[in-house]
């Protein structure tokens, strides 16, 4: 999710576009005006020069009925305390209480659709899609675009402020600004060689943190692998599915002879608000992988980095082309759908994954996109809209599907960077909207707290921030730790925090556990009673992620590419948290006294975290379910360890231009900001949650 532009309604003025390249003056000011469209992502950035793209893609929020009373109602319904506790709604229920009303969605569609632009919807009405050629957003928008360049990327934006008729009932609108802010929490290390065998082992993860104790529990007549559990990955980029098989994924099961849930891409297919309406151009599932007579990746387009800061997947020319060559694999999808697929053997994998054939996100050509002759100024060559920089579309179809039962999220930015994108400075806004949807309908939502220790916003000026979606009061933050194992998934040495150790990302630190302390959003009620927190503060718990005892993954698999090893970051630590929380759903679904809740889906838990706060309230032996083990018996508490962010050399170790260390927290007994409340063990957290024992 990124680029979400819903507030209160704020004074915007008409922007004068400076008139020169280069330009670092960037307008602003204020006037009337309704439309929230993220002006506050041009700060600092510089006018390069009118857009010429051929088509563009935005997705529009349309005025709610209740926009608060849905944040309330998710609070409730994930609140042990609450009368609401697991009532669970479905997305027309949603829609029916919170979200647009049915006339104001289709009105709002109609007015788009008559400017010629193709417009598709979900029924929960909270976003509709709408994508077309330059001139006819400019149209519909009222106004005119222009490329501009911040920290190193250039993105198009309104040159005058938008503007929609009185009468339309948009609120918002995502995507006018295109600067991207999030990014991916894997950590990379250096290629090792074809055929190479490096990083743990499943079964070694698997016996470390228990998840072989709950393969040994029976509850309502099955052993505990994840049956019957949906797990939803917000895809980053593609994977290579080839007759409902991913290809990669098997080659990870016949290396290590071990069993591997089934993954899906689940298509992101927005509908026709009213009869009529066009969706053509809007989000779809990325073309079908190529023959096995492809020709191999070619290692230039996919360079490594400390945290994979390579270019997103790219592809021929209006974003059209096969694995591998022009649309390659970015390894944190491999990450996030191995780590889930076999640690939650039984369970299903829906990978979402948006892709925009039409839609092309930077001003560059590649090898695989090559410009014309003589293109025009300020035009997009190169790399479609896909997966990460879809992530919204991916997020509302998750919404609307209402299949998923967890979701690991391994991506985020700062939460300074993420203001007039995803909420105001206040805490209002979609972003909190989206995922207070999902815990409304009882689904957990699992996010990395990010790769740069305390200094979460990781722009050109670190400081001290925490990152979002992480933050986010409807999802659970999963920090990461250094857990030395053995061949036989045996602890070597304590459980550190992630952080006893640096690495370098293009002369920025990184190598920490992400966690500090939200300046944005409230502790959830929780998280204050245990902790005594009066602001949000992440993580919450933590899995794997020093990438000094990371995990094995295999990318590229079919096309004779490598197998990677010792991948590392808290995109390690969220799926893997994800699939622990699949099993725990499973053993609610077989038990009668666990399955209760309200809606569709009665062995639904919502947002963890009120749980796992639960149990960490509860330090002795006494009391009942939900948490009938203490806390000391389900978390390894880590009491050693700090999150500071230590900037490591510049490019090719020249001096690094933004050395000042950022101060970071340190771990202790009890919560701490690094590591939340510790390390889960499946087996017991399953005890804690749903008082079935484990052997």
């Amino acid at each position: 999710m990124k680029r979400l532009f819903l507030a209160p309604a704020l004074a915007v003025a008409v922007l004068a576009a400076a008139a020169c390249s280069g330009g670092s003056a960037v307008p602003g000011g204020a006037s009337s005006g309704a439309l929230e469209w993220g002006q506050e992502q041009l700060g600092g950035a510089a006018f390069v020069g009118p857009a010429n793209v051929d088509h563009l893609e935005v997705n529009v929020v349309v005025r709610q009925q209740n926009a608060s009373g849905l944040l309330q109602y998710a609070r409730g319904a994930n609140n042990p305390a609450s009368p609401l506790y697991r009532q669970f709604l479905t997305p027309q229920q949603i829609a029916d209480r919170f979200g647009a009303s049915a006339q104001d969605y289709h009105n709002a569609a109609q007015y788009f659709a008559s400017r010629n632009l193709s417009v598709g919807g979900w029924p929960q009405r909270l976003t509709l899609a709408v994508a077309g050629s330059q001139s006819n957003v400019e149209r519909a928008f009222g106004t005119h675009f222009g490329v501009y360049r911040k920290n190193g990327e250039e993105f198009i934006a309104p040159m005058s402020a938008p503007q929609l008729p009185a009468a339309i009932p948009v609120v918002a609108a995502a995507n006018l600004v295109t600067y991207d802010v999030q990014r991916r929490d894997i950590v990379v290390p250096p290629r090792v060689g074809n055929n190479a065998v490096s990083g743990y082992a499943p079964q070694q993860v698997q016996a470390a943190f228990d998840y072989t104790g709950a393969y040994k529990t029976v509850v309502g007549g099955s052993a505990l692998n994840g049956t019957g559990i949906n797990v939803g990955i917000i895809g980053t980029g593609p994977i290579d599915v080839i007759g409902g098989q991913d290809q990669d994924a098997a080659t990870l099961a016949t290396t290590f002879r071990v069993r591997m849930a089934p993954i899906a891409i689940a298509t992101v297919t927005p509908s026709g608000v009213a009869a009529g309406l066009k969706i053509s151009g809007i989000p779809t599932a990325p073309p079908s992988s190529p023959s096995p007579n492809n020709p191999p990746p070619n290692p230039n387009l996919f360079p490594f980095s400390a945290d994979f800061q390579s270019p997103p997947p790219v592809t021929s020319p209006k974003c059209t082309g096969p694995l591998p060559t022009c649309n390659p694999e970015d390894v944190e999808a491999q990450l996030d759908t191995q780590q889930i697929a076999s640690l939650a053997p039984g369970s299903n994998v829906m990978f979402y994954l948006a892709y925009n054939a039409s839609d092309c996100h930077v001003y560059f050509p590649n090898s695989c996109a090559p410009a014309p002759p003589s293109p025009p100024p300020n035009s997009n060559y190169g790399q479609p809209l896909e997966g990460l920089l879809e992530a919204d579309a991916e997020i509302q179809q998750a919404i609307a599907d209402d299949k998923a039962d967890v979701i690991s999220i391994s991506w985020g930015g700062g939460e300074p960077e993420n203001i007039g994108g995803y909420y105001t400075a206040s805490g209002s806004g979609y972003g909190p909207e989206e995922f207070a949807a999902l815990a409304a309908e009882g689904i957990a939502v699992f996010a990395s707290s990010g790769d740069t220790g305390s200094a979460g916003c990781f722009g050109n000026t670190q400081r001290v921030c925490v990152q979002y979606p992480a933050s986010d009061p409807s999802v659970t933050a999963v920090g990461g730790v250094n857990a030395p194992i053995d061949e036989l998934g045996q602890f070597e040495a304590p459980i550190t925090a992630w952080g006893t150790t640096t690495a370098t990302n293009g002369g920025l630190g990184l190598g920490d556990s992400g966690g500090g302390v939200s300046t944005i959003f409230p502790a959830i009620a929780a998280q204050a009673s245990t902790t005594g927190a009066t602001m949000r503060e992440v993580p919450d718990l933590a899995m794997l992620a020093d990438p000094n005892t990371g995990v094995f993954v295999a990318v590229n698999s079919r096309f004779g590419g490598f197998l990677t090893g010792e991948i590392g970051g808290t995109s390690v630590a969220a799926p893997q948290s994800a699939a622990m929380w699949a099993l725990v759903l499973e053993a609610c679904k077989n038990t009668h006294a666990c399955a209760t809740a309200g809606g569709p889906f009665p062995y639904r838990l919502g947002n963890a975290a009120p749980l796992i706060y639960g149990i960490y309230g509860k330090k002795s032996g006494t009391g009942s379910p939900p948490a009938a083990l203490p806390y000391p018996n389900v978390f390894y508490d880590v009491v050693y360890g700090q999150n500071p962010n230590l900037p490591g050399p510049g490019p090719a170790n020249t001096p690094n231009p933004n050395a000042t260390p950022v101060p970071g927290y340190v771990a202790g007994a009890g919560y701490d900001e690094v590591t939340g409340v510790g390390v889960p063990f499946a087996g017991h957290l399953i005890q804690a949650i749903t008082g079935q024992a484990v052997p």
